[in-house]
Formats: structure tokens, sequence, C-alpha cells
């Protein structure tokens, strides 16, 4: 069993505009925003030179934010979720967020399911403690 590709990658920011605007700055990297459930996301989105800084999006939190201030790389769980989930658990580590399918906000009333940045499927993901503390996640399409 194979689980080693990152597919995404979460930076947290308390500032969403200055964090964007220091990729930028520093990086040329270009965002497109949105909202992904109930989280502001800056998604990195290829620039004019046709490359793309990484697969992942800078996430407004806040002091209440249950996700913190650290990166969160997503590891690939596509077909196994429900094995990996179970292995984190016997080798030490804490499940924290379980599988949980990424909407997107539409209006006040709907959501909707939508083909994600990573590999243009509908997504589930999932936040763990690695046996160090260390908040990680699970991505997936299945």
């Amino acid at each position: 069993m194979e689980h080693s590709s990152i597919q995404w990658i979460q930076i947290p920011a308390k500032n969403l505009i200055r964090a964007t605007s220091f990729y930028e700055k520093i990086f040329d990297a270009s965002f497109f925003f949105e909202e992904l459930n109930k989280i502001p996301h800056a998604i990195f989105k290829k620039g004019e030179t046709d490359k793309k800084l990484l697969n992942g999006a800078i996430i407004e939190v806040d002091e209440n934010s249950d996700i913190g201030l650290s990166t969160i790389l997503f590891f690939d769980a596509t077909g196994n979720f429900s094995t990996i989930l179970s292995m984190i658990k016997e080798n030490g580590g804490k499940v924290i967020k379980n599988k949980t399918l990424i909407t997107r906000k539409e209006s006040n009333r709907s959501f909707i399911i939508p083909n994600t940045y990573i590999d243009n499927k509908p997504g589930y993901y999932a936040h763990f403690l690695d046996s160090e503390g260390n908040r990680m996640g699970l991505y997936g399409t299945n």
C-alpha cells in the first residue's frame, strides 16, 4: 500500500490579504479566492509563466480556529481512507477531523460539491495528529 504522495498543502494565515501579498511579492504567486467548508481559501493558481508554485492554498484562521497556525500536508488516501484512519489510531496517532466531504458555499442556504483543484474530482479530507503531535491531513476522492 503506497501513500507517500503529498496532494495538497494548507498554509494558515490570520490575515489572508497580507499573506497572499507576501507570496505574490516574494514568489510571483497568483491566487483565486473561494470559501470551502466555511473557511476562506486563497488557492494558488498558475501564473503567466504557466507554472504553479504548489498545489495548495492559504487559509484564513482566527484565534478560535481549531486548525491552528501550522502548515498542513495532505497525504493521498484515495481508495484507503478507512484503513489509513484505523492505522493512525492503532499506531499512536489521533484522528481529529474524520473524513469530510469538501463543499463550497453557493448562497446563505445552499452548498455544492465542487470538483477539487487537486484532481478535478469531488474530494474528501481528514485531519490527524501523528505520533509526535504534528497536525497532518488526508485527501482522497473516495
